[in-house]
């Protein structure tokens, strides 16, 4: 079976003003906040009227930012690297046994070291950004198992619905948001809990939407829960959409 490998980089200056600065203005769950708590010194950003100001302050900020702290990160990019090669081969084994579909390639995926608290991901080229600060490894190593998820996750899914459109892929639309549901269910796994060793979490959107007197989460771990040990993941997949669709009001959040 081919296997990809995830390699660590610096992102991009560009890639990072331009992620931070939409996440800071055009987000609609106010995911801005996550920003401003690990960089106070960026709220000042609010106070500049015109977007190209605003891009001008952040390349600022970053760069010297990045300068004062280039030591954390680089220990920090080494530190998550280390402890990543240590499970990478068994969990996209293991992983692609849960899904049922083989890696179809031994792609690089691209893990980007920010200074960004939210971890974008994108599919086009499997590549996702990473916070260069987490105080727990086990915490990095959720953020890396959970964006790989993704990256198989939908291959699955053009499996099993091969006309799909893939903006369909991204947010606001319904395959987004279950895409970020299941994934922690499958993180919870026991077959990955034993290389996790922690819990995966859910965002806290979802879990507060209820289903048949369940959280979301909750409701679709037990439909998880189902087929899990018949090991049936097309079946399982089938039923959630079947699910969400039917519960389309809830989530428009």
């Amino acid at each position: 079976m081919n296997l990809p490998k995830v390699k660590f980089i610096d992102i991009p200056l560009s890639k990072e003003v331009d992620w931070i600065h939409g996440f800071l203005f055009q987000n609609k769950w106010g995911w801005g906040k996550y920003i401003i708590k690990k960089h106070p010194g960026i709220k000042k950003i609010f106070s500049l009227k015109k977007e190209a100001e605003q891009i001008k302050f952040l390349k600022k900020y970053i760069i010297e930012f990045k300068k004062e702290n280039r030591k954390l990160i680089e220990e920090n990019k080494t530190r998550y690297q280390k402890e990543w090669q240590k499970v990478e081969k068994d969990f996209f084994i293991v992983l692609s046994r849960i899904l049922q579909i083989d890696w179809s390639q031994d792609k690089t995926i691209r893990a980007m070291i920010s200074i960004n608290p939210i971890c974008p991901r994108f599919l086009n080229d499997w590549s996702f950004s990473i916070f260069y600060n987490y105080k727990k490894t086990s915490h990095a190593m959720e953020v890396i198992m959970h964006e790989c998820c993704h990256f198989l996750y939908f291959e699955k899914w053009k499996q099993l619905y091969p006309k799909v459109n893939n903006k369909k892929f991204e947010s606001p639309y319904l395959e987004w948001h279950l895409s970020e549901i299941l994934a922690p269910i499958i993180l919870n796994d026991i077959r990955i809990q034993k290389m996790l060793k922690r819990k995966a979490n859910f965002y806290s959107e979802h879990k507060r939407i209820k289903i048949a007197d369940k959280t979301a989460p909750k409701y679709f771990n037990d439909l998880y829960n189902k087929v899990a040990k018949s090991e049936k993941f097309d079946e399982f997949l089938k039923e959630s959409y079947q699910a969400i669709k039917k519960n389309s009001k809830l989530f428009k959040i």
